[in-house]
């Protein structure tokens, strides 16, 4: 399996606009951070968890060969609002996208993107072409298999995924306020967790890297990751601060398992 991280960013990216602060401020590449998204490529099935704003940029600088699903953990505008960009890829490869969501997640996006469905079909005019599929429990894209985990992120129905491909377990959970006891037992030792940890201060929607880092002791992956962090976070002085089995992922950063 492999893993791209597109985005590893809060809802405002870093650098935040209007913000002069040290970490907007950096020089360092691993403080510049798109909004969140990852790409998963395993047995010969190329998928995209969430389609940011950001998507298209994220496409063209880590140069994804292809895609042959979208997967998305809810609604919310950082994680949607790049998905008419999958329409270029319809183009490429001559052939409808399945897009994986929740019940909920798939009437926003039906809604916010109505004309994909809604509008009568016309020769050479550019829309994304889309399978829309509910998910309500696990299910297989290509030769990798994959389990909803609901969490606890505001009002909106939120979840991560448990992929399984090739003999290797990823935990994926970008948002998240709290985790119940029975999604900590699913995720129990899998090969890489990849948790949201905004910032140090409590958040009313996201982990705190305090909460994120023990939540991370109960899994017990072999490999751990936090995303999802704000300008608060700076990286080095993060990386410094987390145990040996936890990393500080940044944009295009690139695992294989």
């Amino acid at each position: 399996m492999k893993i791209i991280f597109l985005g590893t960013g809060t809802s405002v990216s870093v650098p935040m606009i209007g913000c002069k602060c040290t970490v907007c401020k950096s020089d360092d590449p691993h403080n510049k951070r798109r909004r969140s998204s990852l790409y998963v490529e395993a047995a010969g099935t190329h998928i995209v968890i969430d389609t940011p704003p950001d998507f298209r940029e994220q496409a063209l600088q880590y140069d994804l060969p292809r895609v042959d699903a979208v997967v998305f953990t809810h609604s919310h505008a950082d994680h949607t609002l790049g998905f008419d960009d999958i329409r270029r890829f319809n183009t490429v490869q001559n052939c409808v996208i399945p897009a994986f969501a929740s019940p909920e997640v798939t009437a926003d996006l039906m809604r916010i993107f109505d004309y994909i469905h809604t509008e009568r079909k016309i020769a050479d005019v550019y829309r994304p072409r889309i399978d829309f599929r509910v998910v309500s429990g696990p299910f297989d894209i290509g030769g990798v298999h994959l389990e909803p985990l609901p969490v606890v992120h505001g009002e909106k129905p939120t979840q991560g995924y448990l992929l399984q491909a090739e003999g290797r377990r990823i935990g994926y959970v970008p948002d998240c306020l709290r985790m119940g006891d029975d999604i900590v037992e699913r995720l129990n030792g899998v090969d890489l967790m990849i948790l949201d940890a905004l910032r140090d201060r409590p958040h009313l929607t996201h982990l705190t890297l305090e909460d994120s880092l023990a939540l991370l002791k109960r899994i017990g992956a072999r490999q751990s990751y936090i995303i999802h962090m704000c300008h608060e976070l700076e990286h080095s002085a993060t990386e410094k601060r987390l145990p040996e089995s936890v990393g500080i992922s940044f944009d295009g950063l690139t695992l294989t398992l």
